[in-house]
């Protein structure tokens, strides 16, 4: 459906340790040698999430929503965790949330930037 999704950050080494913790348990990496930006894909190979550094006080979009999948709950567990400890910031803690669909189980978490970011595994796709 999409090439590519890119979403400002301020400090573009901040982001980096913070992605590549929360990409991890997602089988994501960075494939971009570049200096000037980051590019996250599956096994590092393909680009297909980019960070790109901003200046300006508001960096996320207002009402921005990036999902991204996870192969297993354990997988959206992990990633949630690494999230928080990275720096994240809960808006929907990791689990089983009946009340969006009977099978979700995800966690919906802002990173340093406010970028919204939802981690689902589920079986409502």
């Amino acid at each position: 459906m999409f090439d590519h999704l890119s979403v400002g950050v301020r400090d573009l080494a901040a982001a980096r340790r913070f992605y590549d913790a929360f990409f991890a348990p997602l089988g994501c990496a960075n494939a971009c040698s570049a200096e000037a930006e980051l590019a996250y894909g599956p096994g590092g190979t393909s680009r297909q999430f980019y960070l790109y550094p901003v200046d300006g006080s508001q960096v996320a979009g207002l009402g921005t929503h990036i999902a991204f999948s996870a192969d297993s709950r354990t997988a959206v567990d992990q990633a949630y965790a690494a999230a928080v400890a990275a720096g994240a910031t809960t808006i929907r803690a990791a689990g089983p949330h009946p009340d969006i669909a009977p099978d979700y189980y995800g966690a919906v978490i802002l990173d340093p930037d406010g970028n919204k970011l939802e981690i689902v595994a589920d079986t409502m796709h």
